[in-house]
């Protein structure tokens, strides 16, 4: 079967796609710019368990990322 990958044609398709140190760029950003906050925010949702989960949250995430560009550019959180 001539459209049959080999172990050859495997291989270079693989070394064509290495994988990177924490995954693709996406994977990369996500893990160091929203998921520690994502992941703060819906452990407070879940033990505070609200009527308004997803509004709690998302004002959670609000209130932290004014406090995050804040520090960044040394202004105080408003």
């Amino acid at each position: 079967a001539a459209g049959t990958p080999t172990a050859d044609t495997m291989t270079s398709a693989t070394n064509a796609n290495p994988v990177r140190p924490g995954g693709a760029p996406a994977r990369v950003y996500m893990n160091e710019k929203i998921v520690p906050y994502l992941l703060e925010g819906m452990k407070n949702v879940t033990k505070e368990q609200p009527s308004n989960p997803l509004r709690v949250l998302g004002e959670y995430l609000i209130q932290k990322s004014n406090e995050v560009e804040g520090a960044q550019s040394g202004k105080a959180p408003e």
